[in-house]
């Protein structure tokens, strides 16, 4: 080889070496793409655009690291189940051909139609799914044949009947005039008492005016709610379908009364379009599912866009809508530019760490009316950015999550079902410094039965809540107590009950809570022990640009300008000599919420650094573990059912037994007071104390055998930015209880 070749040879193999690796040491694969076709075959295709394949699951049992699946246009009925993943530098990538539309659906046709009389007919149908069963006449769901009919197919607006009276076991109404036994066998669905959540239950005796079932656990009242299904006489009505599982024959009456023969019918067959769990890496974009979810249960770095999915999950069990809905846990999964509609349950569910939903529609979710949001946010460190959700039987965002970030959305129409319910619900957690800021919020339908904007329920601790205009509500925002260590920080609110609270245990309890800088345009008293200032609390002249509109912002003489309080991580960057009050800054960064899809948003993950935040991560131990708290002496310390105001809290041991923490983030010579809920069994006692932080250890001991607060203050050493916080008890014959701990900055 002569100098000039072996010269070009090395540049050429330092070049591909170059490619090869990357600059973490990740070897990037020669990419294959595969393509996939309706019109293709499996068996005799090679997955080339001019020989493709016909299922993606063919392309997803053959692709590795690097690999990208094309599809072209149509519906693939199937669920594509990934059996490895990508990596970083090489995921696996799906998605549709260019200028075709692409749809995963969990639905097959229906045909085969015979008349069974009239209007209505009928066909075999084997593979039911029992309660999940869903029909659709040309994409648009069916209702399960019903009394009384529905004036709409919209399961959000459905037409119901209405009880005269009621109890745990009965409905008394008028309109109830078939003959005795009619109903017997049947299913009651109703929304009872003061409308919480719904029921189902079996119907057991019936005359004309009354049916009698198993309990619902709550009392029917004049008023409520609701429908009677399983019945094929009641197929009366075109949209309507009945499902006999003793012959295997679907029944329908089709839109306008035609032969179905002449439509597309088809029945709900699969619940995941998409399987990719326990999987990493794995990128599906602008591919629609109709009738089914995806799952990514424990999956790691995912992500899927540019999706339209319909009718997402489907169950007309009631107590069956956990997790249903696009199911998303494990690390930094992401879902983001598409729409989501349609789900009797969740149409998102969130669990794990540092998962993203950005600038997504979301809207028709829980039309079952159970106790289910159309987000179900759990886990922690999550971002919820830049989406506008709107329509759901109850809240929007249900969220016992922590340190994750809700941010940027449009939040508007819950309560379509239901009463007593949030736009943004949480019950009994400790957020540990979830962040709630600049969203719109507006109109729950509830508004008339304690209808919420942000409702902070009963045990609710650790929400940082700023920057959120919130109008249209029964309440602006409800902290219920006990609440604790929850900052309400330059809200704008808007309408009748800006503010309020309830609570029959610990009522007066708000320790913690700080509420400045906001805008509530009626009168509002709290319980003393929280701090306030700074606050606006009439509606006149404030001199808003056009509250009509809903526009809020501030016009140049309104009292709000420069009457703030500074706060440092909230307040930063204000234009005049102060902070205003309320959301918005007059002359600052103007800001808006809601989906964006002609011009989609990038928004990160900002950490915050809050002045009076809770120091104590898991301070209400509700999470049923010790972590991040240590055992200490006989190390038997463990969650208990025993609890101050919500379900848990820890026990230590007959013997010598503790728990602690070291807590950081602390600043060096400032005053701090550490705070804890304790109870003893009698002839014991329990010792809360500080230690670590610079200066002299202090603690407190309590003998109480009942719910008790104990207090110790405390002040950090010229060096100190941490300390450790414990509870401790003496060898002894019973136990003691520790409850919702705090360390926050001295008022």
């Amino acid at each position: 080889m002569s100098k000039r070749k072996g010269v070009i040879f090395l540049v050429v193999f330092l070049l591909i070496n170059l490619f090869i690796f990357n600059l973490c040491g990740e070897t990037v694969k020669a990419a294959s793409v595969f393509y996939v076709s309706g019109a293709g075959n499996d068996n005799t295709g090679t997955g080339t655009l001019s020989n493709p394949w016909k299922t993606i699951q063919k392309a997803a049992d053959t692709m590795t690291a690097g690999d990208t699946c094309i599809i072209r246009g149509g519906i693939y009925r199937e669920t594509v189940t990934l059996n490895t993943s990508g990596t970083t530098a090489n995921p696996i990538t799906f998605k549709a051909f260019t200028g075709e539309t692409v749809t995963v659906s969990g639905a097959d046709p229906v045909t085969g139609w015979v008349n069974h009389s009239g209007s209505i007919y009928y066909t075999a149908m084997a593979g039911s799914l029992g309660t999940k069963n869903q029909i659709f006449v040309n994409k648009q769901m069916q209702l399960e044949a019903r009394w009384p009919n529905s004036a709409a197919l919209d399961p959000l607006n459905s037409t119901f009947a209405t009880a005269d009276s009621g109890s745990t076991t009965t409905i008394n109404d008028g309109d109830l005039t078939q003959a005795a036994g009619y109903w017997v066998g049947k299913t009651v669905w109703c929304v009872p008492g003061t409308g919480y959540k719904s029921y189902k239950s079996t119907i057991t005796s019936s005359s004309a005016g009354s049916i009698t079932f198993d309990t619902m656990g709550v009392a029917a009242t004049a008023g409520n709610s609701y429908y009677i299904t399983g019945n094929l006489k009641d197929l009366d009505s075109a949209g309507e379908w009945y499902y006999d599982s003793s012959t295997g024959r679907l029944y329908l009456w089709a839109p306008g009364g035609v032969n179905p023969n002449t439509l597309t019918v088809e029945a709900k067959k699969r619940t995941y379009a998409f399987d990719l769990s326990s999987r990493s890496y794995i990128n599906i974009t602008g591919i629609n599912i109709f009738a089914s979810s995806i799952k990514m249960s424990a999956s790691n770095s995912c992500k899927v866009s540019n999706m339209t999915a319909e009718y997402v999950s489907h169950d007309s069990d009631v107590t069956s809508q956990y997790s249903t809905g696009i199911f998303m846990s494990g690390t930094n999964n992401e879902l983001r530019d598409s729409t989501l509609t349609y789900s009797s349950g969740n149409l998102l569910s969130i669990q794990g760490t540092g998962n993203k939903v950005i600038n997504n529609l979301i809207h028709e979710a829980d039309y079952s009316a159970a106790d289910i949001p159309a987000i179900y946010l759990l886990g922690a460190n999550h971002l919820i950015s830049h989406n506008t959700i709107y329509n759901a039987g109850r809240h929007l965002i249900f969220m016992p999550t922590q340190n994750s970030r809700i941010q940027y959305n449009n939040l508007y129409n819950a309560g379509k079902l239901t009463r007593d319910c949030g736009i943004l619900y949480e019950f009994a957690w400790d957020g540990q410094g979830t962040v709630i800021h600049h969203n719109y919020i507006h109109d729950n339908l509830a508004k008339n039965y304690s209808g919420a904007g942000i409702y902070l329920d009963n045990g609710s601790k650790g929400y940082i809540v700023h920057h959120n205009v919130v109008w249209g509500n029964y309440t602006g925002i409800r902290l219920n107590t006990p609440s604790n260590f929850n900052l309400i920080y330059n809200n704008t609110t808007y309408g009748n009950g800006n503010i309020g609270y309830w609570g029959s245990d610990f009522s007066s309890d708000m320790y913690g809570d700080r509420i400045f800088n906001n805008i509530f345009t009626t009168a509002f008293t709290l319980p003393g022990t929280h701090i306030e200032g700074n606050n606006i609390t009439s509606g006149t002249n404030l001199l808003f640009v056009n509250p009509a509109a809903y526009n809020f912002r501030l016009q140049a003489s309104s009292p709000a300008i420069n009457a703030g309080a500074v706060i440092p991580g909230i307040t930063n960057g204000y234009a005049g000599t102060a902070p205003d009050i309320g959301a918005y800054e007059y002359g600052g960064t103007d800001w808006t919420a809601g989906h964006d899809f002609s011009s989609p948003p990038n928004p990160i993950f900002e950490n915050v650094s809050v002045l009076y935040e809770n120091k104590v991560r898991q301070s209400d131990f509700e999470k049923g573990v010790i972590s991040p708290w240590v055992k200490t002496c006989s190390g038997t310390a463990a969650s208990a059912s025993v609890s101050r105001s919500c379900s848990k809290s820890v026990r230590l041991g007959i013997g010598e037994d503790g728990i602690k923490q070291e807590i950081t983030g602390l600043s060096p010579n400032t005053s701090y007071k550490c705070s804890a809920w304790v109870k003893t069994d009698t002839g014991e006692q329990i010792q809360i104390g500080v230690n670590g932080f610079g200066g002299t250890d202090v603690s407190v001991t309590s003998a109480s055998t009942s719910w008790t607060m104990v207090s110790i203050p405390f002040t950090t050493g010229p060096d100190a930015s941490s300390a450790t916080v414990y509870a401790y008890k003496k060898p002894g014959t019973a136990h003691v209880y520790v409850d919702d701990f705090g360390v926050v900055v001295a008022r």
